[in-house]
């Protein structure tokens, strides 16, 4: 009797982990399992209809890291690329961010969400296998740029890493993230089942969320946002209105002294620092002008003294300047708020700048 209760215990426990598995996989909030795919599949005609588009695409439904590898393949004779996370997501010659028609008049934002060191070599292995070169790349530098996995999600591409790895001639770094398992592990995740559970119940949503091409079926404020997320022609970002109009109360409760997103440990690795340098040489010796952009943070972070986040961004900093220095590259930006003149109104949250602070990095000549 108490085996057959074991049994049927065993059989039920199954039956629910299978059945939230199940959930995650198919409806896939985060377009990393079943929707990944398809989108690997239509993603060429997204991208052919994005080219097209007057006002972009809604973005809702596509992996991003996808949609910008796809853009990669062909820069269609970019003058310039800029690659980062989403911290440089928003500049855009759409928009003439930061003055930028002045120096590239086809830019193609390759920017990703959580942006790593890995997913920099991943995106310029495709950019310096197109037929043409851009003229100008702009490299966003972070404060957890200088690190190895700092993000998983790059692992979905990893063949394209080693594959720069072998380029330029270096040590094979080892795969320390085991992405297979973290995605595996995922499928059985509280919050990833709550956001599946989320997007079922509003079926808007989870119709726009099944790779369908979407246009914006009106004109809108790039300042205000449409109802769904936007991907512009150049593969820059606009945010859904929704999520603008939330953090412009949000941004009155940033703490003092916060911001510690991907902040700990050592501020940089020197074997990072070793293969950043052949990048930044061989971009350089292929004829490629490189720039380096720094995107501030919130004031707020600054008003509690010399913290563990001040202190990390602040010797990140001076390492971009250092390699600056001797690589002969411009820097614009900066993680100081101060030095661009942007106040606390000009941000997103603790770490995203709005258009007015991006438009004072003046990335003009």
């Amino acid at each position: 009797m108490y085996k057959i209760y074991i049994k049927k215990l065993f059989i039920i426990i199954f039956l629910l982990l299978f059945t939230i598995a199940g959930i995650n996989f198919t409806v896939d909030p985060g377009n990393i399992y079943l929707k990944k795919y398809i989108s690997e599949y239509k993603i060429k005609k997204y991208i052919l209809e994005l080219y097209k588009s007057k006002y972009g695409l809604v973005q809702s439904g596509w992996n991003e890291r996808v949609v910008k590898i796809e853009l990669s393949k062909n820069l269609y004779n970019a003058d310039c690329v800029i690659l980062g996370s989403s911290h440089i997501m928003q500049i855009s010659s759409v928009r003439n961010t930061g003055n930028i028609k002045s120096q590239c008049n086809n830019l193609i934002n390759l920017g990703v969400s959580g942006g790593s060191f890995e997913d920099l070599f991943i995106f310029s292995y495709k950019i310096l296998n197109n037929k043409q070169l851009p003229k100008q790349i702009f490299i966003g530098i972070d404060p957890w740029t200088f690190k190895f996995n700092m993000d998983s999600r790059y692992a979905s591409n990893i063949d394209m890493y080693k594959d720069m790895i072998y380029l330029l001639n270096l040590d094979k770094q080892k795969n320390s993230s085991f992405y297979f398992f973290k995605i595996v592990k995922n499928l059985l995740n509280k919050e990833y089942l709550l956001r599946s559970i989320k997007l079922l119940r509003d079926k808007k949503k989870e119709a726009i969320s099944k790779n369908k091409i979407v246009y914006p079926n009106k004109k809108f404020l790039y300042d205000t946002g449409y109802e769904y997320p936007v991907t512009l022609l150049d593969g820059s970002h606009i945010y859904a209105s929704s999520w603008i109009k939330k953090q412009k109360t949000a941004i009155k409760l940033i703490p003092f002294g916060e911001g510690n997103y991907k902040i700990y440990g050592k501020i940089f690795d020197e074997k990072t620092i070793t293969y950043f340098e052949k990048l930044v040489s061989f971009y350089q010796n292929s004829g490629v002008i490189v720039n380096f952009l720094l995107t501030p943070y919130h004031p707020n972070i600054f008003k509690n003294g010399n913290t563990k986040t001040v202190k990390h961004i602040g010797e990140m900093e001076k390492k971009v300047k250092q390699l600056s220095e001797e690589y002969n590259i411009v820097v614009y930006g900066s993680f100081s708020p101060n030095k661009l003149l942007c106040n606390e109104n000009e941000f997103f949250d603790f770490m995203h700048a709005k258009q007015e602070c991006l438009n004072k990095i003046n990335l003009g000549k």
